[in-house]
């Protein structure tokens, strides 16, 4: 029994040094190292998984698709399976292609959808770390990576989005995003095949 509580107390110990918060000075290098890999990134692709995890719904829905980023404000996901859907901002507007329907919403004049454009683009590029003044962001250890907490400060996207966990790998990249709603129900999305500053085809950004 000794044996056990000693292997339950290790293991809890370690949970805790892998949660921990970055002290100032981590926080003060890992956001430089961040800002700093960020500006060198003009475009961005990967391959990405979405999960979404619901307390009332048995099993957990998958969906899969490609992003693909171009500095400075060009955005786009495009789910692939189970459906056909693509959302794309571009030019202060947000493009949806859904069952081959076009629609059309003015970012500018839609200030929920500039938030959420300006959060989804800043999940992808790093950018959202520089985002202070419409975010409150800690940083916490995960393993040999670290996770950034962002908590919206703007009341519509509260009503959206509780938490928001993202998660860099050792080369200061994004490789999962967390979503969290203010019901605990929550949004994973994972990114694997990421490349960098590859050529992407003009007509990926046509809507």
């Amino acid at each position: 029994m000794r044996i056990i509580k000693l292997f339950i107390f290790l293991f809890s110990l370690n949970l805790l040094s892998q949660n921990a918060a970055l002290n100032n000075s981590e926080t003060k290098t890992f956001k430089a190292n961040v800002i700093e890999k960020s500006n060198d990134i003009n475009s961005f692709s990967a391959d990405f998984l979405q999960v979404k995890h619901m307390k009332m719904m048995a099993g957990t829905p998958e969906s899969h698709g490609k992003v693909y980023y171009r500095s400075p404000n060009t955005l786009k996901w495009e789910y692939t399976r189970p459906y056909d859907y693509q959302l794309l901002f571009k030019n202060s507007k947000l493009f949806i292609v859904e069952d081959g329907q076009l629609s059309e919403v003015d970012l500018s004049s839609n200030k929920l959808f500039d938030k959420m454009g300006e959060l989804v683009a800043g999940s992808v590029n790093g950018k959202i770390l520089m985002a202070d003044k419409d975010f409150d962001i800690s940083y916490h250890h995960a393993g040999e990576n670290v996770k950034a907490l962002i908590i919206p400060k703007d009341e519509n996207l509260k009503g959206m989005f509780k938490e928001i966990w993202i998660y860099f790998n050792r080369k200061h990249l994004i490789n999962s995003v967390k979503l969290i709603d203010p019901s605990g129900d929550y949004t994973e999305i994972s990114m694997k095949n990421i490349k960098i500053n590859q050529p992407i085809p003009s007509s990926v950004f046509q809507n």
